[in-house]
């Protein structure tokens, strides 16, 4: 091992060789240590005051005793796999350098420069290695520090074990094993801290993925012991501002680890309570919160001043006063892993709650389908289509049990196809979701090119058979309806107590191919989204005024055709049936809904009405709140729940739900004509043979409208089949509940579609043990349902998130009102009412203002009463705001903790045009 030294001075340095902390700036002349102490303490950070003693004083002294040559000889050719050899060289190289004698120009030097110090009581001398702290190595632990130096000759013999440790075992291991080389020594004298609680600090948790975490780890008294690793240590995992995220507590912290005791007293505390019972340092095994807070805004300060994750060394005092000793960059850091961005924009909309394996299994496939079979559709080339592969296999995720959008992946696939940033922006617009960078690793249409003239035509095809598909949208949602309708026929309920199980699994497998083939109803999505985009940029470019902001939702309104609006319509009429009977009516405020179900069925009188609710349940009644999560009952399986809404309906005045449409509708015609007078093009120019304005705004209203209706058909038989496939899976989990596999037919929903399969099949590998599976897996569903993640998550690639990870969110200035988006005009002030579920719906009365999360088709009727909306989440193509549209209902939605913000009896004003909510008292 050669070791490279800078050249002595000339002349010698003894007498001038020491200088002010405060002074020192050269790292290569007093170490980085030093150095880095010096810069702390200038940039007015709590440094112990100090002297440092400079490296060429050092130098110049080991080759004036002949000491230098002695080392290069014992270190010439020291390997790291000879650690006896390694030993014996640092052991006589310790020896030859305590015999050093210092000339008395230094001690009288030092006496000058250190006796202040000592004045104040015991100073520490510390190490200070050129080349010990860097981005490439750090020494920390492998040079010595001495403690409690109290005299003159205790502190010159200090400095001379400083100056071996530079040679000493751990040292020479290190420098070995890393290949880096020291080049000189300083050594720091300080005014040692009488400290109560000692310990490091790690700007970034280097075992988590996670870039926000800090690690503080401490113990009572000086921190050699920590340092040295004969205690353990307090551990804490920390957010940005010193929020406890995880606590390992050791309450004998100040114990060495053999003596070491473990308790449970503090088992059942959260970490926030365990250390609020430590108001001050010295009087407590803990720190306080409060220093914890300071210590985690030091490490970010210092961390922001340098550059770079910091390992920070501290000590606190007995007054509670913060000292810093030591900050070095982190070195055993790994390449971060990209981020993913993941969304429940929309998903929330249609699985309010977490969701069970068998629907995770049957959406991760259908979503795989979905995006791959529309890229087919619209001639995406197949190399293209194979580069998507991974994105596509992985659209979706869940955490904590609920369904998200893996919106990193979504946007890669978007992105690998012509006008990728223009479908990622109206993606984002179509859901409610945010837009996220590019990942550069993942194919884009530019990288994926073959040149200019086949990119050109490529773009054209596609363009030209997304323009067809979009032409005959309806005739292909027309087909998909008859597809459903006849599975919806096949598996009428009644029917399945009847059927074997190989003929569940064939309808199994229908459901299946069903599932995987939705290109028809994707379209229809694609369409809408599209086109809402395009609709809305042309008409914004015309239409600059504030009074014009929300002109495309005002377009959509009113429209009758909307297939979402007749379950509230069909229940109105109900209504007005049930008013002519006076008896009947009052039942409806008095009785519970099972009685009065009953008395519905088997009074004669209520022949007719209990005609006309059958009705409505063959052919409306799986239109629910949830109707897409499989776990949830339709009000076909349980009628009496339909009745509390039916309730509120038969207490109602005024106009009908579709007076209410025909109103909207005959004020979007008006809109749609100012609108497309105003885009006439002057007399003198119509003649002229290019494309009109006002054409182009007419076809893509007509277009826009057309596909909005078609999407909403096709949800509707989405619900439907969903529907269908409860109760086939029950029928399921029946026969294999009677046959020992299961422990109850519900345990189905724990299993996935592909089990399913192979256990009707007869292929299941250990059908024996399957019924264990659904119970571990419901178990382990039913502990993470308690926790509820944000609605947006920026994880890294293969991680999930954690209960105590939090979110930080930036909060409104003004703590009344939030900006949102407006999805339907108009602006309305009026009493709040915040729901958490449809099933409240007996707390709306007519003319309020719901406050909710989010909706689902389940809560239709309740819009028809209210007057305006506030959503948590949604898009502008979300049920919710699609029915407040075409009942004109003022709507904002994405207004953060609404729910929270808002108390029921508020009075709020909605601004729908702009999507702002203020609360006025």
């Amino acid at each position: 091992m050669n070791t490279h030294q800078p050249e002595p001075l000339p002349v010698s340095v003894a007498s001038r060789c020491i200088q002010p902390l405060l002074d020192v700036t050269e790292a290569t002349t007093h170490g980085e240590k030093a150095c880095r102490l010096g810069d702390m303490a200038r940039l007015g950070h709590p440094v112990p005051d100090g002297v440092v003693i400079a490296g060429n004083f050092f130098i110049e002294t080991l080759r004036e005793h002949g000491t230098q040559d002695f080392i290069n000889t014992r270190v010439r050719g020291l390997v790291l796999e000879n650690l006896t050899e390694v030993s014996d060289a640092s052991r006589d190289i310790e020896a030859r350098i305590m015999d050093i004698t210092f000339p008395a120009a230094f001690t009288e030097h030092l006496s000058e420069m250190a006796s202040p110090l000592l004045e104040h009581g015991p100073v520490a001398v510390r190490s200070s290695a050129c080349g010990e702290d860097s981005d490439d190595a750090a020494f920390a632990g492998q040079l010595d520090t001495f403690l409690g130096i109290s005299n003159l000759p205790d502190l010159g013999n200090a400095v001379l074990q400083c100056w071996a440790s530079y040679w000493s075992h751990r040292a020479l291991s290190y420098q070995l094993a890393r290949k880096v080389q020291l080049s000189s020594m300083g050594v720091i004298i300080q005014k040692q801290v009488d400290a109560g609680y000692s310990g490091v600090l790690f700007t970034r948790n280097v075992q988590s993925s996670a870039t926000n975490e800090l690690v503080l780890e401490y113990c009572k008294g000086l921190g050699e012991q920590l340092v040295s690793g004969e205690i353990t240590p307090t551990s804490l995992v920390l957010d940005p501002d010193g929020k406890i995220l995880n606590e390992n507590a050791n309450a004998n912290a100040s114990l060495p680890v053999s003596q070491q005791k473990t308790t449970e007293s503090d088992s059942s505390l959260t970490p926030e309570e365990v250390v609020s019972k430590a108001p001050i340092a010295g009087g407590s095994d803990r720190l306080s919160p409060l220093l914890i807070r300071q210590l985690a805004h030091k490490g970010r300060q210092l961390e922001k001043q340098f550059g770079h994750p910091q390992d920070i060394e501290w000590s606190v005092d007995q007054a509670n006063a913060i000292h810093i000793l030591q900050s070095r960059p982190i070195t055993t850091m790994e390449k971060p892993k990209p981020c993913v961005i993941w969304s429940n924009a929309n998903v929330n909309e249609n699985f309010p709650d977490p969701i069970c394996p068998l629907l995770y299994s049957i959406a991760s496939r259908g979503y795989y389908h979905y995006f791959r079979n529309m890229a087919v559709s619209f001639g995406v080339a197949k190399t293209r289509i194979d580069s998507m592969e991974y994105p596509l296999r992985n659209i979706i995720g869940t955490h904590a049990g609920r369904m998200y959008y893996n919106l990193s992946n979504i946007h890669a696939v978007l992105r690998a196809v012509p006008f990728g940033e223009f479908l990622a922006d109206s993606f984002n617009q179509f859901v409610g979701s945010e837009s996220t960078t590019k990942n550069h690793e993942s194919p884009s249409w530019k990288s994926l090119s073959r040149g200019k003239f086949h990119e050109f035509w490529e773009t054209v095809f596609i363009a030209l058979k997304a323009a067809k598909r979009f032409r005959h949208l309806e005739h292909g949602v027309t087909e998909f309806e008859v597809t459903l309708d006849e599975f919806a026929k096949d598996s009428d309920p009644v029917q399945l107590p009847k059927l074997n199980t190989q003929d569940l699994l064939l309808l199994w497998r229908r459901f299946i191919s069903i599932r995987s083939n939705w290109t028809d109803a994707a379209m229809a999505d694609a369409a809408s989204m599209i086109y809402y985009r395009l609709t809305g940029s042309f008409l914004a470019k015309e239409f600059t005024s504030d009074g014009d902001r929300a002109m495309v939702n005002r377009l959509l309104s009113g429209l009758c055709d909307i297939v979402s609006g007749l379950p509230t319509e069909k229940l109105w009429d109900i209504s007005r049936s049930i008013r002519k009977n006076a008896a009947l009516t009052e039942a409806f405020s008095q009785e519970s809904p099972e009685r009065l179900w009953q008395r519905i069925e088997t009074d004669e009188s209520l022949t007719e009405i209990a005609g006309e609710l059958q009705d409505f349940l063959d052919n409306w009644g799986f239109r629910c709140s949830g109707e897409l999560m499989l776990t949830t009952a339709s009000y076909q399986e349980a009628p009496s729940t339909l009745l509390p809404v039916l309730g509120s309906f038969v207490q109602l005045e005024g106009p009908s739900p579709r007076e209410h449409l025909e109103t909207q509708q005959q004020l979007r015609e008006q809109t749609t004509q100012r609108i497309l007078n105003e885009l006439q093009p002057r007399w003198a120019i119509r003649c002229l043979p290019y494309p009109r304005k006002k054409h182009v705004a007419s076809w893509l209203l007509r277009a826009t409208q057309r596909s909005v209706a078609c999407r909403e058909r096709a949800r509707l038989k989405q619900a439907l089949l969903y529907s269908r496939v409860r109760r086939i899976a029950l029928a399921i989990g029946d026969r294999l509940a009677k046959h020992n596999r299961l422990h109850h037919p519900n345990d189905i929903f724990f299993l996935t579609h592909q089990e399913i399969e192979e256990l009707l099949a007869g292929s299941s590998m250990l059908p024996n043990n399957i019924g264990e599976l659904a119970s571990l897996r419901r178990s382990e569903l039913d502990s993470m349902s308690e926790f509820t993640p944000p609605d947006r998550l920026e994880i890294a690639a293969g991680e999930y998130w954690q209960p105590h990870e939090t979110a930080h969110t930036d909060q409104p200035e003004d703590g009344n009102w939030n900006d949102g988006m407006g999805v339907s005009g108009g602006r309305i002030v009026g009493r709040a009412v915040v729901l958490t579920s449809p099933d409240q719906f007996a707390e709306v009365s007519q003319g309020d203002i719901l406050v909710t999360r989010q909706t689902d088709p389940g809560w239709g009727p309740i819009l028809f009463l209210v007057s305006g909306l506030v959503m948590e989440r949604g898009g502008m193509l979300s049920h919710g705001a699609i029915l407040a549209r075409e009942y004109g209902i003022p709507t904002a939605v994405a207004i953060q903790d609404a729910t929270q913000r808002i108390k029921t009896g508020d009075t709020i004003e909605v601004d729908g045009d702009r999507g702002r909510v203020e609360i006025l008292s």
